[in-house]
């Protein structure tokens, strides 16, 4: 689905004019969600009169309580210091949840002492994929452990698809990753886990990654893009003491 950009409180508020009703409409909520092609799994009001938080398997959709009117975007509360993104707030609280348990499908490169944790999603036909790969040394020399999901950006259609099949599926994924971000590896005699990857891929398309690398912090927030090793330990650093 494509989405609109970021919204402002201000847009909401003029929508919510045409689409105020008693009570939300679950039922018509759905349905128009359903046009679209998005499956709700949570329908909650929203800090905006008349419209409401719907979760979906893209996202966070704003929706008026009649269904009628939605706004695809990230939500902000303005106040005294600086505004507050109140979508990303809550996407950050989804995606540390659909983390958990996933820790064993994932191929790790861990820091010898460890201060945090980075899950990416990665693709090794991208080049920033393996910019961040050459580099792992640096980041696990700054504390930082490093851990793959596979999101191959075409899916099922990725040229590379059985290439990160076969990792998930080698006897040493990481060794494997290593080659493959190198352009080495070898796939005879692999049987390969394309359900891994697939299921991976959904993963990461229901917490909104749209390009790679998408680094995941701990808390669930999600950092679009290559982020150098220092860099990501000095925000690291101040996050933790924010």
């Amino acid at each position: 689905m494509h989405f609109i950009g970021r919204t402002l409180l201000a847009s909401a508020v003029a929508l919510t004019a045409f689409s105020v009703s008693a009570t939300p409409d679950n039922a018509a909520i759905e349905s128009k969600m359903s046009a679209l092609g998005l499956s709700p799994t949570s329908i909650s009001p929203s800090p905006v009169t008349g419209m409401n938080e719907v979760v979906t398997e893209r996202g966070i959709i704003y929706v008026s309580d009649n269904g009628e009117y939605f706004i695809a975007g990230h939500l902000y509360q303005n106040t005294d210091a600086q505004p507050v993104n109140l979508t990303e707030q809550k996407l950050a609280k989804l995606n540390k949840d659909k983390l958990q348990g996933m820790e064993d499908e994932m191929i790790v490169y861990p820091a010898k002492d460890e201060k945090y944790v980075v899950t990416v999603f990665t693709d090794t036909s991208c080049g920033y994929c393996r910019k961040l790969h050459s580099e792992i040394p640096a980041y696990n020399e700054a504390g930082i452990t490093v851990r793959y999901l596979a999101f191959p950006r075409g899916g099922e259609r990725s040229r590379n698809f059985d290439e990160m099949s076969a990792i998930w599926g080698a006897k040493d994924p990481a060794k494997a990753m290593n080659e493959a971000k190198n352009g080495t590896l070898n796939t005879e005699g692999v049987t390969p886990r394309g359900d891994l990857v697939m299921k991976h891929f959904h993963l990461g398309q229901a917490m909104g990654v749209t390009g790679t690398p998408a680094l995941v912090l701990e808390d669930g927030t999600m950092l679009p893009g290559y982020q150098p090793a220092a860099m990501l330990r000095k925000m690291l650093d101040s996050k933790a003491k924010s």
